[in-house]
């Protein structure tokens, strides 16, 4: 469970939310201005912190209704094995999982041969250039304006260090790609290729860079997550040596 763990408060200081509220060891995520699920739920750190079970998931909607939105709870094995019977039996259902995977850099048979050249060309964005890297995102997934910004604001609100890059095939926009390290981990938070250009092997490409720079800055540890149902990017990701870490799963109402 301490690995669980680990891998938890990474993804909290990777992909910050706005305001952080404990209720003992059940941590109330919310980020008015994006409405990720990542940022916008509950997630419980201890199996065992599962006293008055209804007057914390309450306490936790009432959180959720006083920002208008609705409750969303996080599931990982950390959770109490009482709180999805309890959330089933209050209306809640599953509203799609992840898995954390991970790989470790120095084991890695990729990463033990040269590399081929990269087919795009990569643009980083600095401090304070994150809402060029919202843009290109927010047009891949055709988000609205508030959404734009919403993203750029994550991005800025990041302590750790961050690589912001976008790839581009001549002048035009193809993928993006985020990735957080901390601690001798790197952790990839988002990657889109753009519909243009799918089905050419850029993913791949951009992931294997992104572990080979992380080996280089001294990173032992690459780590991501994957919705459950996205089987063409679990295959991707099991065939660069990646293996699941823990899975969860969302229930909302």
């Amino acid at each position: 469970m301490s690995e669980i763990r680990q891998y938890e408060e990474l993804g909290f200081h990777a992909w910050p939310a706005a305001q952080v509220t404990p209720l003992g060891d059940w941590i109330v995520q919310l980020t008015p201005y994006y409405p990720s699920k990542r940022g916008n739920s509950v997630n419980v750190l201890d199996p065992s912190d599962d006293a008055d079970l209804a007057q914390r998931v309450e306490a936790c909607e009432a959180l959720f209704t006083a920002q208008g939105k609705q409750p969303v709870f996080r599931l990982t094995p950390l959770a109490p094995p009482a709180l999805a019977d309890y959330l089933t039996a209050r209306g809640y259902t599953p509203a799609g999982g992840s898995s954390v995977m991970a790989c470790d850099l120095r084991e890695n048979a990729f990463l033990k041969v040269p590399q081929p050249r990269l087919p795009l060309r990569l643009v980083h964005f600095r401090e304070d250039q994150e809402i060029g890297y919202s843009r290109i995102s927010g047009d891949f997934h055709n988000r609205p304006a508030p959404q734009i910004e919403g993203l750029a604001e994550v991005l800025r609100s990041i302590k750790q260090q961050k690589y912001v890059i976008a790839g581009f095939s001549g002048a035009e926009p193809a993928a993006t790609l985020l990735c957080v390290s901390e601690n001798g981990y790197t952790g990839l938070l988002d990657l889109c290729i753009g519909e243009a250009f799918r089905r050419r092997g850029f993913a791949k490409a951009l992931v294997l860079n992104e572990m080979a720079q992380a080996l280089s800055r001294g990173d032992h540890r690459f780590w991501l997550q994957v919705e459950t149902a996205n089987h063409a990017a679990r295959a991707l990701y099991q065939g660069l040596g990646f293996s699941t870490v823990y899975d969860y799963i969302y229930y909302c109402r």
